[in-house]
């Protein structure tokens, strides 16, 4: 600007004020002589000119960078820093880093000759993708980096199989919502994906699912390597909806596992929500809609329920019918914003299963698309090969349930097994319900003056005993003479009708003796008992030397000595005693 207007080159005092491309340089003389104007025009003109060309330079060398793909860029190796290693995958690891202060998921893929190509895959499927569940790619290594690595942004937290596991453990409220918040997160990115050309012919293996700190669950793609896309857009929604399903098996699975540290194949119950809960019915194996009978599930009569948590576990339902992969999404957000995610509580009952240890509770987190489809269902017996979280042994499919009760299944009381026998039976028809020991056994030891003659016997009271080293045990003649008198003195008692008799319970013998009934005549009683006696011993001292219960349960019909010789002649084959009665 200047004083006077369009006036440029005026002098005041010592100076020259002039307008320069409307600035106003003031000039100053010194030593009496006047600084050239063209001098400092070309200052000035000059620093613009280099400042232009200094940005035409800048826009040049980013040009020259043709690996930086849109929305991502090359990371240098030494500005990466890797914290802690979070999964892994088929061809890479997956990190938990940084990259200038910035943290991210960084996947470093194994070193080898295709290594390149696998990144170049995955930059390839994930190029363009923008979506809240879709992992975005921030930058990559450059081709002459020692290692091939992905950073990912948006996402600085962990696998999902940790929180879900985590959410297990810490209750039922909170392993519904984050549960409902993966389908929604995962059905509402795979439907996204199945809209952008992506190949929904990979399967479940070739993704990764993450959490971050808003409970917000996002996909990350990992295309195998040697994989040829294939597009077929009328199979779209089926293998989107298949898609789906397995992924969601696959991470419930995953959660399962960590927490427990076993990998059981669990088969959703089925149960009709259709119905209120008065109009259904409880028999065995039946599912009753209520949290009262969700409580009955433990024995009241139980201490350990108080001290054992209950197992819980992730079950994925499978729907028969496809359904829409956004409308879940959608409904399912809808629910946990009006704080809908509350689902049924059944009880499910098992009376045949054997082993029924006192406390045992397993609860399933049973999920599907619909809130209404899904429910928590608790078991009150622990499944085959499954760890028992109250005694921690592994559950066979080979237990024998062999009770002085004479029944033939164990209902819905709790069990024990026996130490010696191996055999289960009620917990309260043992001697006492701190016995390790069936009646049978205890008997038998104490007769045999193994055990002291209390009712108090405990583990430790067997704790230097081997029977293995008893040669006695059920095969020699004291066995026999135990068994012949304990047979005689319970038809005794029974003839005179005794109800005091600590084994009153087994008066009827039809459980395991079918030919001994109350049908009999007195005078086959006599022989029938010489018969069951001799076979009973025989049957025991197998069970004692081989721990197992092979021998048939039902002996030959009383007085049929051709029967019980060649179940001799068959026990001295398969045992070889020292000696066998006659």
């Amino acid at each position: 600007m200047s004083f006077i207007s369009n006036a440029s080159g005026i002098t005041l005092g010592e100076g020259t004020f002039n307008n320069v491309q409307g600035n106003l340089v003031n000039i100053f003389q010194s030593g009496g002589q006047q600084a050239d104007i063209g001098a400092l025009l070309e200052c000035l003109l000059g620093d613009r000119r280099r400042w232009r060309g200094g940005e035409e330079a800048a826009r040049g060398r980013r040009q020259e960078r043709p690996e930086e793909e849109e929305g991502s860029e090359i990371i240098r190796h030494k500005d990466l820093k890797l914290t802690h290693e979070i999964g892994r995958g088929e061809g890479y690891l997956l990190h938990a880093g940084q990259v200038k202060d910035r943290a991210m998921i960084v996947k470093v893929f194994n070193p080898g000759e295709k290594a390149r190509e696998h990144l170049e895959a995955t930059i390839t499927l994930s190029k363009g993708l923008l979506h809240p569940n879709v992992l975005r790619i921030q930058g990559t290594s450059s081709s002459t980096s020692p290692s091939q690595f992905i950073a990912y942004q948006d996402a600085y937290w962990k696998t999902v199989e940790g929180p879900l596991a985590a959410a297990l453990r810490d209750g039922i409220d909170t392993s519904v919502v984050l549960g409902f918040k993966l389908v929604a997160g995962l059905s509402s990115g795979i439907n996204y994906l199945s809209g952008h050309d992506i190949s929904l012919s990979l399967g479940a293996e070739d993704f990764d699912v993450f959490l971050d700190m808003n409970d917000r669950f996002l996909l990350s793609i990992n295309p195998p390597v040697d994989a040829t896309p294939a597009y077929n857009q009328r199979d779209v929604t089926r293998s989107a909806w298949t898609l789906f399903n397995a992924l969601c098996q696959k991470v419930l699975r995953s959660a399962n596992r960590v927490l427990h540290d076993q990998d059981i194949e669990r088969t959703p119950a089925v149960f009709d929500t259709s119905r209120p809960p008065s109009l259904r019915s409880s028999p065995v194996h039946s599912l009753d809609q209520t949290i009262a009978q969700d409580e009955e599930a433990i024995p009241a009569d139980c201490d350990v329920a108080a001290s054992v948590p209950p197992r819980r576990e992730f079950v994925w339902r499978t729907m028969d019918v496809p359904q829409s992969l956004a409308s879940i999404a959608t409904q399912i957000a809808r629910d946990l914003d009006l704080r809908r995610a509350s689902i049924n509580r059944l009880a499910r009952r098992d009376g045949r299963s054997i082993h029924r240890c006192p406390g045992y509770i397993r609860e399933e987190v049973t999920l599907a698309t619909r809130t209404a489809d899904s429910a928590v269902i608790s078991h009150d017996v622990p499944a085959v090969h499954e760890v028992c979280s109250v005694c921690h042994e592994v559950v066979t499919s080979g237990e024998v349930f062999d009770c002085v009760c004479g029944q033939k299944e164990p209902g819905s009381r709790p069990t024990v097994k026996c130490r010696s026998c191996k055999s289960w039976s009620h917990r309260d028809c043992g001697p006492s319900p701190n016995e390790s020991l069936c009646y049978l056994c205890t008997s038998f030891l104490r007769k045999q003056d193994v055990l002291p003659a209390t009712s108090e016997t405990t583990l430790s009271d067997l704790s230097d005993i081997d029977l293995h080293s008893e040669p006695s045990l059920g095969l020699l003649d004291g066995a026999l003479d135990f068994l012949a008198e304990e047979r005689a003195r319970w038809t005794a008692m029974r003839e005179v009708g005794t109800a005091e008799h600590p084994r009153k319970r087994r008066r009827k013998r039809t459980t395991r003796f079918p030919e001994m009934d109350d049908s009999w005549r007195d005078d086959q009683i006599e022989e029938g008992n010489s018969t069951i006696a001799n076979y009973e011993a025989l049957r025991i001292g197998h069970r004692y030397r081989y721990r197992d219960d092979s021998m048939p349960s039902v002996p030959p019909p009383a007085g049929d000595s051709g029967d019980i010789s060649r179940i001799l002649a068959w026990l001295s084959i398969r045992t070889q005693p020292e000696s066998l009665p006659p």
